[in-house]
């Protein structure tokens, strides 16, 4: 059984917002409410059909992906959704459909969505990060930015960010075929990293290549911390789901080196290969989802610490860092088996906390699956 490891870095996704676009009539709600209810956990919604992205709006609304490729608007204050997009060339089959979404960081002038989803035929998926324009409280005019990119019925990665020079970095998965993961001539299994126009920046690792890191099997959580430092959380096979540091050009292992190298097997594959091993890991897995670094003052107990979604397991976890920031002192888990499995987190401006649930099994695919806002921690 493998052996936790060490965590460098504190995570943080430090995207300025802007206020709401001038051409939506819609009130904007109040980001932060002062006097309100004062239930520590409050259902907004229960009818969503599979949220996968849940994110806080330049608009102070609450934007969702749900799997089926509907794109929404919600009221962080009253529940209302407002139907922005269905995207109809969505396939949606057992884990694919419409997935990673993030917003442009200067929203007001570049009112731009951008989204990851899965198309094509159920057993000839490809997956494709797309571009959409926001304005009359509609999203229209999608533009290709990259497209044929490997997909599966399941492990398709596919969270986005926008860093603060500008670069989209997109997870992607080995799309069930493992070979793939160390193929860099191959964009699954892979963190990517393009330009805002869908272009490949100069300086990326390999010449003419989106690839900015490989060995991936399936990396569902992306956070940038304001020092540079780029983490993911990553899902292992039975053994060994990841937080990885994301360096650029660096090998991850997948499939050959699993968490960190302590088999002969893994140590006869990193005499030949450099590998990158984990910074932390999990066995028997959790099945982590969302990544992010809370610096609020709203829940003290999770202030300055990583957050993590959990699907298995169904919890939250929070993880304590040294001064440093070089390993985890502490692990915590919050809300174990109290909402069900548990597949994104949103953070608003004043820290307010959203989580978007995915029901008690990845079959559950009713229109039963909610957001929740967590005010405190009983």
């Amino acid at each position: 059984m493998k052996r936790k490891s060490k965590i460098l870095g504190f995570t943080l996704l430090s995207l300025i917002l802007c206020s709401q676009c001038n051409n939506d009539d819609t009130p904007n709600p109040n980001p932060n409410p002062g006097d309100g209810p004062i239930e520590a956990t409050s259902t907004l919604i229960n009818t969503l059909s599979i949220p996968w992205e849940l994110t806080w709006g330049p608009d102070n609304f609450l934007w969702v992906t749900e799997r089926n490729g509907k794109i929404s608007r919600i009221n962080p204050d009253t529940g209302e959704q407002i139907d922005v997009l269905q995207i109809n060339e969505v396939a949606q089959v057992q884990e694919s459909g419409l997935l990673g979404m993030v917003h442009h960081p200067d929203f007001e002038l570049n009112p731009y969505i951008y989204v990851v989803y899965t198309y094509g035929e159920p057993n000839e998926l490809k997956e494709k990060l797309v571009r959409y324009s926001y304005g009359n409280g509609t999203l229209s005019n999608e533009i290709t930015l990259l497209d044929n990119i490997p997909a599966g019925r399941t492990h398709n990665g596919s969270r986005l960010l926008i860093t603060p020079d500008l670069k989209i970095i997109m997870s992607t998965g080995d799309a069930g075929d493992i070979n793939l993961s160390q193929n860099i001539n191959s964009l699954a299994g892979k963190v990517l990293r393009l330009n805002l126009d869908g272009s490949i920046p100069n300086d990326n690792p390999i010449s003419n290549s989106y690839i900015y890191s490989y060995g991936h099997r399936n990396a569902q959580g992306l956070t940038w911390h304001p020092n540079g430092n780029l983490y993911s959380s990553e899902h292992g096979p039975n053994t060994d789901d990841e937080i990885n540091r994301i360096e650029m050009g660096k090998n991850y292992g997948w499939p050959e080196v699993k968490g960190i190298i302590d088999t002969d097997e893994e140590q006869a594959f990193a005499l030949n290969t450099k590998v990158e091993e984990s910074i932390f890991n999990w066995t028997p897995t959790i099945a982590p989802s969302d990544l992010i670094f809370y610096t609020y003052d709203n829940i003290p107990q999770w202030k300055n610490k990583l957050l993590m979604t959990v699907l298995k397991e169904q919890q939250i976890i929070a993880l304590t860092l040294n001064d440093e920031g070089t390993n985890v002192v502490k692990e915590e888990k919050f809300f174990t088996k109290t909402f069900g499995r548990l597949r994104d987190i949103a953070v608003s401006p004043t820290g307010r906390i959203f989580i978007a649930t995915n029901g008690d099994s990845y079959t559950d695919n009713t229109n039963t699956h909610s957001i929740i806002e967590i005010r405190s921690i009983e």
